[in-house]
């Protein structure tokens, strides 16, 4: 498997090498020092992860993501900076920046936060047909944390979903879930409703787009939930070398 491609915009050359060096082989590494330059870079380079300083000269790290985003430039994003306020969170939200480490920054930590996002790049790949484990890596990648209700509801909806496809969502499906969990079908409903709007708000764009077509204007519409089980069945039954056995 190919290495990925990383980007250091950093004014600070000291932490720049230093963190190239602690990463040196396990990815594909260019550094820049100033705002211009490295969204150069994003054009030609096309990272697949961006540590960026939010202070840097020539254009600032928030003027470089936003003018990424509008040209469709979407690495996964690792933040860096001496100030942050809840303004500059609230924007590191809406552009989906993956994470947001204060300077200065250990280069361990530093190194470890970049292989988090990176593993968002590539989830773990499976050894055998495993449905439960196949699906439970594709909910990571998409979003779906794992400490949400929505998340267990999910999986057992879209492992029967596969078996079963031509069920209904709501007469068969949301009370068999409901049954496993001992709870009501409204209330698997709702949280996978809220998951998977969750997911969405803060979604990497090239991920999803492997599972879900943009609009005319480019941006992917927020799935109903028997959209997103169906194809996350879909995806499932594809990627498996043995089919699901049925009901």
């Amino acid at each position: 498997m190919d290495a990925l491609k990383l980007l250091i915009a950093d004014a600070n050359e000291d932490f720049a090498q230093a963190l190239a060096e602690q990463l040196q082989g396990a990815y594909y590494i260019r550094r820049c020092q100033d705002g211009k330059q490295a969204l150069s870079l994003l054009r030609s380079f096309a990272p697949d992860v961006l540590v960026l300083d939010l202070m840097l000269p020539e254009l600032d790290g928030i003027s470089l993501l936003q003018a990424a985003a509008a040209e469709g430039l979407c690495p996964m994003v690792l933040a860096v900076s001496r100030f942050v306020n809840d303004y500059v969170q609230e924007v590191m939200e809406e552009l989906s920046v993956g994470y947001i480490m204060r300077k200065p920054c250990d280069i361990p930590a530093t190194a470890a936060r970049i292989a988090d996002l990176s593993r968002r790049l590539r989830p773990p790949l499976l050894t055998h047909p495993d449905p439960k484990t196949h699906i439970s890596n594709l909910l990571i990648s998409l979003g779906i944390a794992t400490k949400l209700r929505g998340y267990g509801y999910l999986r057992e909806a879209v492992l029967r979903m596969a078996k079963k496809p031509d069920q209904s969502i709501t007469k068969e499906l949301y009370p068999a879930v409901a049954a496993v969990f001992g709870c009501e079908r409204t209330h698997v409903e709702r949280s996978i409703r809220s998951a998977i709007e969750t997911a969405w708000l803060h979604r990497d764009d090239r991920l999803w787009q492997l599972y879900f077509r943009p609009g005319p204007d480019g941006v992917i519409a927020r799935p109903s939930n028997a959209a997103f089980i169906s194809r996350l069945a879909d995806a499932l039954l594809l990627n498996q070398d043995t089919s699901v056995p049925k009901e």
